[in-house]
């Protein structure tokens, strides 16, 4: 089980199904029913550990900048082998739990749920922040053009994986490696913001 050190056995069973169930029928399939079923419990079991959908939702974004927020604090090295390191990660997760992204950049699950948009808004903020200190600190390093705007950049960054994942998603239909995709829009990437040689 992934994510029992973060959210505790059950709750992270019950995450766990949530990203296969947004995996398999989208937001709107996600049921109580089918979460008990994935689970193994009945469903009124559910209501100990979670108090509504909305709560699982909330948390799987609270998850997904936890466990952002730590892999920017392991990376290491030049400003680009840091955005590439990050990307990595990015790949791994989204190639192992694809569900995350129906749930992350789900236009349905917003537009009735201001706080679920605030939320989502609050996580992509932060992790554009932090790929703007990378892209800053490349500047700063001489390995990144003095005339890049950080900001601008941090968003193509973010473009790169919302592309990359509907080109396995939909074109390659996952039999492709995500990360490998990811790397090659990253390539032309650098070639955007890096000084040249």
């Amino acid at each position: 089980m992934k994510f029992a050190e973060e959210l505790g056995r059950r709750k992270a069973e019950i995450v766990e199904a949530v990203l296969k169930l947004a995996d398999r029928f989208g937001v709107q399939g996600i049921t109580t029913k089918r979460i008990a079923d994935q689970v193994g419990v009945v469903e009124g079991s559910l209501y100990r550990h979670i108090s509504s959908k909305v709560e699982i939702f909330l948390t799987i974004l609270d998850l997904a900048d936890t466990l952002l927020s730590r892999a920017f604090k392991e990376i290491r090295g030049s400003a680009e082998e840091r955005l590439k390191q990050l990307l990595v990660f990015i790949g791994d997760f989204l190639q192992e739990f694809p569900g995350i992204y129906r749930i992350i950049f789900s236009d349905e699950l917003y537009t009735e749920r201001p706080d679920l948009f605030r939320r989502f808004r609050d996580f992509t903020l932060s992790l554009a922040k932090k790929i703007e200190i990378i892209i800053r600190d490349g500047m700063d390093e001489g390995e990144f053009r003095k005339d890049v705007e950080p900001e601008v950049a941090a968003f193509m960054y973010l473009g790169i994986i919302d592309t990359s994942f509907t080109i396995w998603n939909f074109i390659h239909e996952r039999n492709e490696d995500l990360k490998k995709i990811m790397l090659k829009f990253f390539g032309y990437y650098l070639r955007t913001i890096k000084e040249a040689t």
